[in-house]
């Protein structure tokens, strides 16, 4: 059940992230996500985009950017902050990378911006030594001394947690009561996703993350884009289980990644139009099929 989640007070920096947003929030700055261009990448995206939105962020102070795999390589270097910058941004937040991004968020600070590190991979090391980017806040529970318990949270539910923390945040600075605030739970069927599509170790806190994800999915209640790529990949939506996240729509969304551009799986999480969600999700399947292809090719040279 969801009373038994790990509280986000255990994540090391989710404090400091939450009371940063918060500020930014309340004096309507613009937040700029830097995403990653997987699965996961894609799912912590539509999160944080809809989750800040819940919150109180103008639709207008938010935007995201995610890299092109062939031309700005992994992570958030100095190429994607460049990128960004189109956006005007006064707060980087990165979801599913950034914790190696040295070079990066260095060049994110020397430019005037703030930057919210929030990721689930190991930190970059320099001969030996582990070294952490100059960020403003750092969340992510395989850094050094962070306390949290689950080791293995995915970049989405880290986002998730990074959410959980702000709105509290917010309850405390009386921007909402406890029983008229956001519901976060309507986020988790992107959660789940991006979890099992990651393949992150399905440990106590996860395996809650993903029930519940999967518990709103067959009763109907999920995103139009969800619901779409179910409905592209012949799936039962009412039926759905981890198989299917792992094998029928990460998949999908990771091929945008690998032969298109992301931007198509992170717009088809992120509308709210049906009939958008099931155009964009018979583009994918698309793509997906061309994926299929060139491996099959490969595997036969």
């Amino acid at each position: 059940s969801l009373s038994r989640l790990l509280p986000p007070s255990g994540l090391q920096g989710v404090q400091q992230a939450a009371q940063l947003l918060a500020d930014a929030i309340a004096s309507d700055q613009r937040l700029c996500i830097v995403a990653d261009y997987d699965c996961d990448g894609a799912t912590a995206c539509a999160v944080a985009v809809r989750g800040l939105r819940l919150l109180g962020a103008r639709p207008d102070t938010l935007s995201y950017v995610v890299p092109d795999r062939a031309v700005h390589g992994y992570g958030l270097t100095p190429t994607i902050v460049d990128l960004a910058m189109a956006q005007r941004p006064d707060v980087l937040i990165t979801v599913d990378n950034g914790i190696a991004s040295l070079e990066g968020v260095a060049h994110a600070r020397a430019l005037g911006l703030r930057v919210v590190v929030t990721d689930h991979h190991l930190p970059a090391q320099v001969n030996g030594e582990v070294v952490l980017p100059d960020a403003d806040v750092i969340v992510n529970p395989n850094q050094p001394g962070c306390p949290f318990e689950s080791k293995h949270l995915a970049g989405v539910g880290v986002m998730f947690y990074v959410l959980l923390a702000l709105r509290a945040e917010l309850r405390r600075r009386g921007a909402f009561e406890g029983a008229s605030q956001p519901r976060l739970d309507a986020l988790l069927d992107l959660v789940a996703l991006g979890t099992v599509a990651d393949v992150v170790k399905l440990d106590a806190n996860n395996r809650r993350l993903v029930a519940q994800g999967l518990k709103r999915i067959r009763a109907g209640r999920m995103h139009p884009g969800v619901a779409a790529l179910f409905a592209a990949a012949g799936r039962r939506a009412e039926r759905a289980v981890a198989f299917d996240f792992g094998f029928a729509l990460g998949p999908r969304i990771n091929a945008a990644g690998r032969l298109a551009e992301m931007t198509l799986g992170i717009e088809c999480l992120l509308t709210d139009d049906p009939a958008r969600a099931a155009e964009l999700a018979q583009r994918l399947d698309g793509i997906n099929r061309e994926r299929r292809s060139v491996e099959a090719g490969m595997r036969e040279q």
